[in-house]
């Protein structure tokens, strides 16, 4: 019988060996980072498959380093909400096979080397966030993957990538001593890190400093999701970035924030120390804000991946507003749009890379057109533009429409005004870059007589494309698994 928990742990230790060997190993050949990179990441999703096997069949299990247990040892659980390192390992893969041609041209070949293990240090930051079970572990691997993501942004070397990197230097920074002034307070509470140590501690501690640290940890991850107004960094960071560095980013690195936001949401509802009902109202109303207004911002940008970017806080809005209705429907529609937008965005920032790469145009009026001399590219596209907005059977929909539900379960039927209020602000902008693309005269010739992406790019962006309408046809699948963590989660409450 496999032994699991040793798998667990090679889980952090292979991708992270791997990270820092990546300039040794490409010393002559700098070609060779990228081979060693993909080699490590499917060695790696090969392991994250074993495991999310062995959680689905047996439940959710832990791994205490060393036998040491709690509140001395380090553990490692995975449960369902760990199996998000599904779509870790299968964006980073195919982050980097889209990488090998683009870096070619985006990055001086001195860096290259430097661009994967970065790449490779940022993926370990999201896998070993996910599957820890001790509090300062969260906050050393929340920081592995913040830095190795500044750097990333601004690893063209271009004065205006430095800027955007140092913008979200400083908002990191911030979100980052909250959480870790949060989890001293947690500390000084209970005298253990360990989270489920934790939880059975709280119940006797005074309330008002739970209060703090619950808030102010929140806080803390709300900028890592950029929810609005604490979004200023993403759209620079994430327009400015390579385009697979800007996948990444924006299909998996906010959803850091998301998972360490359920993190706080099971201590405190398992706890019961302290009541969320007022942070979850906030949550609601920055969630419907996010949703508006990053709609709206993004409806009045001509710049492609800018125009993504604003995208990707709307999104997070949804997501934030079904966690904060703390109802069955809500978090589960939230969880199940954390793995879908992560699919859907991959799928429109890499394909904006691929039109960027071939065409050296980023903006809709320049790129009118395009869709006739990269068809496959466009209509790939496409299809993740109306999967965003939400439209059946895409992937989507069902977590739009079961976050609508939440809110009228949860009794705020408002929210689900707002939520269809922003999806067709989405609708509006998306109709913009399919309408350039397919129905717009080409505004300079020479966008004709382009061709498609290298396969090595294009590949990666048709099988997410496939997958965005995959996941909506079979969209009870990821329910089915997310099901059982959400109902633990808010048994607590009732149920939700």
């Amino acid at each position: 019988m496999m032994s699991w928990p040793p798998l667990l742990a090679l889980l952090i230790a292979l991708p992270l060996t791997g990270a820092v060997l990546t300039p040794a190993v490409s010393r002559s050949h700098k070609s060779v980072a990228h081979w060693w990179a993909l080699a490590i990441m499917l060695v790696t999703s090969a392991m994250a498959s074993l495991l999310i096997m062995r959680v689905y069949q047996e439940g959710p299990f832990s791994y205490v380093i060393g036998g040491w247990i709690a509140p001395y040892g380090i553990e490692l659980r995975f449960d369902e909400f760990s199996a998000a390192i599904a779509i870790i390992c299968l964006l980073g893969t195919l982050a980097i096979i889209f990488s090998r041609h683009y870096v070619t041209h985006a990055i001086a070949e001195p860096r290259i080397p430097y661009y994967y293990t970065l790449l490779l240090l940022n993926l370990v930051g999201m896998i070993g966030f996910t599957v820890t079970g001790d509090l300062f572990n969260l906050f050393v691997f929340m920081e592995i993957l913040s830095l190795s993501g500044y750097a990333l942004v601004a690893i063209s070397g271009e004065r205006i990538a430095e800027m955007a990197a140092f913008k979200y230097l400083v908002m990191g920074a911030v979100s980052s001593l909250m959480v870790l002034m949060s989890i001293g307070i947690l500390y000084a509470l209970t005298g253990s890190l360990n989270m489920a140590d934790v939880t059975s501690r709280l119940a006797g501690a005074p309330r008002a400093p739970i209060a703090v640290a619950f808030g102010s940890m929140t806080l803390g991850f709300m900028v890592k999701a950029a929810i609005f107004p604490l979004h200023i960094w993403l759209p620079d960071a994430h327009a400015i970035a390579p385009s697979p560095v800007s996948a990444v980013l924006s299909g998996l690195v906010v959803k850091v924030g998301i998972i360490g936001m359920l993190r706080v949401y099971q201590i405190a509802y398992g706890s019961g120390a302290i009541d969320m009902s007022g942070l979850n109202m906030v949550l609601m109303w920055l969630g419907a804000l996010s949703i508006v207004m990053g709609a709206f911002f993004a409806v009045f940008q001509d710049d492609i991946k800018m125009m993504l970017a604003y995208s990707t806080i709307s999104n997070i809005g949804y997501i934030v507003m079904g966690l904060g209705l703390a109802s069955t429907y809500g978090v589960m529609g939230a969880s199940i749009h954390v793995f879908n937008h992560a699919l859907i965005k991959a799928t429109l920032f890499l394909g904006a890379g691929a039109l960027i790469h071939q065409t050296g145009k980023r903006t809709l009026s320049e790129l009118a057109g395009v869709g006739r001399s990269m068809p496959f590219t466009a209509a790939a596209m496409s299809i993740g533009a109306i999967s965003i907005v939400g439209i059946p059977p895409t992937a989507g929909f069902l977590c739009k429409w079961f976050i609508a539900l939440g809110a009228m379960q949860a009794g705020h039927p408002f929210f689900a005004f707002a939520l269809v209020f922003g999806a067709l602000f989405i609708f509006i902008y998306y109709i913009r870059m399919v309408n350039a693309f397919y129905f717009r005269p080409p505004g300079d010739p020479s966008i004709l007589q382009v061709r498609e992406a290298p396969a090595s790019m294009l590949v990666p962006v048709l099988l997410l494309a496939t997958l965005c309408l995959v996941m909506g046809l079979l969209g009870r699948v990821p329910l089915s698994f997310i099901e059982p963590a959400v109902n633990r989660l808010l048994l607590p409450l009732g149920g939700g």
